[in-house]
């Protein structure tokens, strides 16, 4: 909800999402998006949906202890669904960051 919560927790100095996820032209996606890029893309397909929710993950992750993925988590979940080159395992990744951004996830207990 707050886009420019980006600068605050990882400054401006040009995060782009390949060095920030680990993964460049997935989805069709530049290479150099940088993070408020993805955050505020408008692509409708799984992977707008996976750049848009998992950055806001990963602000998330940062920002509060009681988020459910760690930084780590979100990066490597994200980099896996992108790197899938299926739209579909994109949109099921992106589904479930949507659902830990909007406080509706819970993780199964051990």
């Amino acid at each position: 909800m707050h886009p420019t919560m980006i600068w605050g927790i990882m400054g401006w100095n040009g995060n782009t999402v390949s060095s920030t996820f680990g993964v460049g032209n997935a989805g069709g996606f530049g290479a150099g998006m940088n993070l408020l890029e993805a955050l505020s893309n408008t692509r409708t397909d799984g992977f707008g949906e996976l750049y848009r929710e998992g950055t806001a993950a990963l602000l998330n992750s940062m920002a509060s202890n009681s988020f459910p993925f760690s930084e780590q988590q979100v990066k490597l979940s994200f980099g896996r669904a992108a790197l899938s080159s299926n739209g579909d395992a994109a949109a099921a990744q992106a589904q479930l960051f949507k659902m830990a951004n909007e406080g509706h996830y819970k993780p199964a207990s051990p």
